[in-house]
């Protein structure tokens, strides 16, 4: 029994990635019979497990998905197929346990699908033999050493304050958005500034009633916030006797909110349908397959055209569908657009499309008004509602969602040339995110009535300058015309991207530090850091000689800059769980002893 062995391995974050990781792991373990002791040391932030921030099961109800509950499913199609019994998807977990909103298409609560994670995270655990023991610790990692053989993990519990050390010989980092986020707490003398909104009901309590705010984005966040202060309040919406939503205030909520961004621009709704089954013809896996032999690839001159065909052929596909006819395609474009001027002679008040439009339609607009936002939410409810099969919009928007996995692939590890890199992280990332994932259409509803109670002003939407006098505390908005605001209450409500922050995380600077990370750089054509980690298509860190490590894996957001758009719940979107779960396998077995009798342990969760 002494010289049996323990083999430990960490999960640093354990979120949704850091469960798919621990899932992986244990199919594979499963598949093997190992004589040594195996600990599986799971570190995170709060006690919500498998479930992590975004999806912790103590938020509000109204805080629903933008991910459709047909594409959620916690288990692998992939082999090693788990042994536990119960492996439900999403849609069927939410029907068995009696939950109203399960349809494929419904948008459930998050903290649901923390129920569901966390549901099969304990499922995995009861399924584990009893020579693998899992450790929970709930805290904060704050530093990773390398000894000889191992790694330190270090960090200190929450609550009770004592520091903990790990010897780990193998670990995945998952670290989700605390990646990118301080874990060291800045000293703001200004208790009005918000930089951070989650868990809501924590973060924004101190926002008072009547108060003037400023929301910094608008995407999914910035209308988890605006909720947060006005249904989350008390207040309620309602339709009327013609069926339009309508809040009813409860009085709590602030004056006037402003929201304000870069290009003042709202998320496209999505209705819940599939996908339309317009397929890809020039941006096909086949056609871009030989981008891949001739990287780095210029976004501009070779992608960008293939991307507006692709909007260009979805949009006419479903306008001539939509007036019984058929768009025939061409590899020669001229073919498609001579058959689209035909069609408008026919149908000359059909819709023309135009890139910047669907794209960018406010570029060109200095200053924006809440009478234009609220007039342009509600044409985008409106093609919402069509769906994609009967709205050229919607088609065309719904193109880069088809797109994006392919566009994964030439991204990834130094696909585009350093000038492309940047172009697309800092201008066209947004822009297609704006497109394809935006909120589901009841959200999007709420924030047009919410317009109409005069509780959202769109007067600083687009461009404005935020001042804050860290002296007095104040702060203010400033749009190109002159007008200006003064607001009691800042809120950031971005999610922080690699590029933006750098390696602001303590984790991370003492990572760095101690040499098991280096900042990726992109030196194809010219230079470009996009503040991400220098990574091997199997996730794990490479140093600044070119040397793999594979004892550490990282997956997810971690991954964010050296790969493409790892914010989803995606089991396949640059699954680096999988490599990891076989990598770590097979360094237990090689490391395995030959005791063949001892006795079996309980499981510690």
């Amino acid at each position: 029994m002494e010289n049996r062995k323990t083999y430990r391995i960490g999960i640093i974050g354990f979120g949704p990635k850091g469960f798919y990781g621990f899932e992986r792991l244990v199919a594979h373990l499963n598949q093997n019979t190992f004589y040594q002791l195996i600990e599986i040391h799971i570190f995170n932030t709060t006690e919500y497990f498998a479930a992590g921030d975004i999806y912790r099961t103590d938020q509000p109800e109204y805080l629903i998905m933008n991910y459709a509950n047909r594409n959620i499913n916690c288990w692998s199609l992939e082999e090693p197929i788990s042994n536990v019994e119960e492996t439900a998807d999403f849609v069927s977990w939410l029907k068995i346990n009696g939950y109203t909103n399960a349809a494929p298409g419904d948008y459930a609560p998050r903290k649901v699908v923390g129920d569901y994670l966390i549901h099969c995270f304990k499922r995995v655990v009861d399924s584990l033999p009893k020579n693998i023991k899992v450790i929970t610790h709930i805290g904060s990692v704050v530093n990773v050493e390398k000894n000889e053989k191992s790694y330190l993990v270090m960090g200190s519990y929450r609550n009770m304050g004592n520091e903990f050390s790990v010897d780990c010989q193998n670990i995945l980092f998952t670290t989700g958005h605390h990646s990118f986020k301080s874990q060291q707490t800045k000293i703001i003398n200004n208790k009005n500034r918000i930089d951070f909104i989650y868990p809501v009901d924590e973060k924004l309590s101190s926002v008072t009633a009547n108060s003037l705010v400023a929301v910094k984005g608008f995407g999914l966040t910035a209308i988890d916030a605006v909720l947060a202060l006005t249904e989350g309040r008390g207040g309620e919406f309602k339709k009327n006797d013609k069926g339009v939503l309508k809040y009813i205030s409860s009085g709590k909520e602030p004056y006037k909110i402003y929201p304000f961004s870069r290009t003042g621009l709202p998320m496209v709704p999505r209705n819940g349908s599939p996908t339309s089954e317009i397929e890809l013809q020039y941006f096909s896996e086949t056609i871009v397959e030989n981008f891949k032999e001739n990287r780095p690839i210029s976004f501009n001159c070779t992608l960008l055209p293939l991307i507006k065909k692709e909007f260009y052929f979805a949009f006419y596909t479903a306008l001539f569908n939509s007036h019984g006819h058929q768009l025939y395609f061409d590899q020669d474009f001229t073919v498609i657009e001579n058959q689209v001027k035909f069609f408008h002679e026919d149908f000359p008040e059909c819709p023309v499309f135009n890139w910047e439009t669907i794209v960018d339609p406010f570029k060109d607009e200095p200053v924006l008004s809440s009478v234009v936002i609220q007039v342009y939410l509600e044409f985008l409810l409106e093609e919402a509602k069509r769906g994609e099969d009967k709205s050229p919009f919607m088609a065309a928007v719904a193109v880069w969602r088809k797109i994006s996995p392919i566009f994964n692939e030439l991204y990834s590890f130094g696909g585009l040339d350093a000038v492309s890199h940047k172009e697309f992280d800092t201008y066209y990332f947004g822009l297609f995110n704006r497109l394809s994932y935006g909120p589901p259409v009841k959200n999007l509803q709420k924030i047009v009535a919410l317009c109409k109670a005069g509780l959202l002003d769109f007067s600083f939407a687009k461009s404005a300058s935020f001042t804050e006098n860290e002296e007095c505390g104040s702060f203010s908005l400033k749009v190109e015309n002159g007008q200006e605001t003064s607001v009691d209450f800042y809120i950031n409500a971005t999610i922080s991207r690699a590029k933006e922050k750098d390696f602001e995380n303590e984790l991370y600077q003492n990572l760095k530090r101690n040499k098991l990370i280096v900042e990726y750089e992109n030196k194809l054509n010219t230079s470009y850091k996009p503040g991400c980690l220098a990574l091997n298509d199997d996730g794990n860190p490479i140093n600044e000689n070119g040397q793999i490590n594979p004892d550490i894996t990282f997956y997810g957001t971690p991954t964010e800059g050296i790969t493409f758009d790892n914010d989803t719940l995606s089991r396949t979107r640059n699954d680096f769980a999988t490599g990891w779960a076989k990598q770590t396998t097979a360094a237990i077995l090689k490391n395995d002893g030959s005791i063949d009798n001892y006795e079996r342990e309980e499981n510690v969760l």
